[in-house]
């Protein structure tokens, strides 16, 4: 495995963290505290009243930059043939964004989000009746692959094909207000189903559970802006 100072985590400041490009802080300044972050060449800078909070610090679902955009992730793959009655797990990639979250007390807000990725979009479907997905390329893997914990996280796709017909998939679009994304020193990761439906159709959601025991669990940016997710589940009609 690759070896990263890992910036992930939870802290009390003032602090100072640097890793893989990436420099945040909270220095105090004038009685208040001065948040700092240095980003592929970009600065950003909030002051922070709070005396007794903390930052939290880790990876958000991969639908925020460069603003909202979409709420879909589509990662695309060369073609893989699936037998009918058939189940096979295979591991991709995602691209990483971060959050940065300031928690006082039980109120948590997020105060910045970043990537070392540059973002791509691209159109689920024809110009027609298409929508805006964030694009994203991977290899497919067996087993599961060694990342930059700052640029890629690690997928795990379990496909079910119960149709008595052989698939060509290519593609796997998600719904980010699903996503639950865990953590290590090594990786990042997040655990999906793709059931195959009849019509070229699928159904794709994801499990709260990690890919590896001990990983630890992400706070995501709708917990924080306090969404209510009502659908776990994203169906794809526009084929696959």
């Amino acid at each position: 495995m690759r070896c990263f100072e890992l910036i992930y985590g939870h802290y009390s400041y003032p602090f100072s963290v640097e890793s893989g490009g990436i420099k945040i802080e909270v220095t105090e300044e004038s009685g208040l505290y001065l948040y700092r972050r240095e980003c592929c060449g970009e600065v950003r800078e909030n002051y922070i009243q709070p005396k007794e909070g903390r930052i939290i610090i880790n990876p958000v679902e991969p639908v925020n930059l460069p603003s909202s955009v979409t709420s879909l992730l589509q990662v695309k793959f060369k073609n893989l043939v699936i037998e009918p009655q058939s189940v096979i797990l295979v591991y991709l990639t995602f691209p990483i964004e971060i959050g940065v979250f300031l928690q006082t007390g039980k109120n948590i807000e997020v105060i910045d989000i970043l990537s070392v990725s540059k973002q791509k979009y691209s159109l689920y479907g024809s110009p027609t009746n298409g929508t805006i997905v964030r694009y994203h390329e991977s290899n497919i893997h067996r087993g599961i692959p060694e990342t930059d914990i700052f640029n890629e996280g690690v997928l795990s796709l379990t496909v079910v094909n119960s149709g008595k017909e052989i698939v060509n998939l290519s593609r796997a679009v998600f719904d980010g207000w699903g996503m639950k994304l865990y953590y290590n020193d090594n990786s990042v990761s997040m655990v999906a189903e793709m059931n195959l439906l009849h019509n070229n159709t699928a159904e794709t959601r994801f499990l709260s559970v990690p890919l590896i025991i001990g990983m630890n669990k992400s706070y995501e940016i709708y917990m924080s802006r306090k969404i209510p997710v009502m659908k776990r589940s994203f169906i794809m009609e526009l084929g696959y």
